[in-house]
């Protein structure tokens, strides 16, 4: 197995490099104490090693945090600026009390930053950006996603229908759509 293309597993990383999360610990007592390091501090965490990083944007990672109940919420809002009329997506850390300020979530996919009738739906670690229509452009079928582990946006699937002012109901993890379609027809 090659440890540069597998998702993080502690037995099978154990076994190709022969050496623990912490020096001196057992990897579930290490993923036990690294585990309940706040959120806001995963990216001095991923900058340890490249098994940390690739431990703390696992999914074992998340369903640890997760049955654990170490999980945390974080805010995300997605906002036109006047100035520019472009979207800017920020997100907030509800945790820290009066000090907590929004920041800026880079990377926006530049395709989308003057669309209009956007939805904007979180699931699990993971933001979907979905739809919109601009003045010189029609109704898209585009979809992206904001990977909150890696901190990066990617184009996904798209949708089967171009839509634009949309809605999105979440069962489980399918993402349903209900939405204005483009239509040849005019009202006069």
């Amino acid at each position: 197995m090659d440890p540069s293309t597998s998702n993080f597993s502690p037995n099978d990383e154990l076994e190709a490099s022969h050496f623990p999360l912490i020096d001196g610990l057992p990897d579930d007592i290490a993923l036990f104490c690294l585990a309940r390091v706040p959120r806001k501090y995963h990216g001095v965490l991923k900058c340890v090693s490249k098994r940390w990083r690739d431990l703390v944007c696992s999914e074992e990672w998340r369903g640890y945090r997760q049955k654990h109940r170490l999980d945390e919420t974080w805010i995300y809002a997605l906002c036109r600026e006047k100035t520019t009329d472009q979207l800017r997506c920020y997100q907030l850390d509800p945790s820290l009390p009066r000090q907590g300020c929004w920041t800026l979530v880079s990377g926006l996919p530049s395709r989308c930053l003057k669309r209009k009738g956007m939805a904007f739906e979180s699931a699990g670690k993971k933001l979907y950006l979905l739809g919109g229509c601009g003045w010189s452009e029609d109704a898209s079928d585009e979809v992206y996603c904001y990977d909150a582990a890696v901190h990066a946006w990617s184009q996904v699937a798209s949708m089967s229908t171009a839509r634009y002012f949309l809605s999105i109901i979440l069962p489980a993890v399918t993402l349903q759509f209900s939405g204005i379609v483009e239509a040849d027809v005019c009202a006069c």
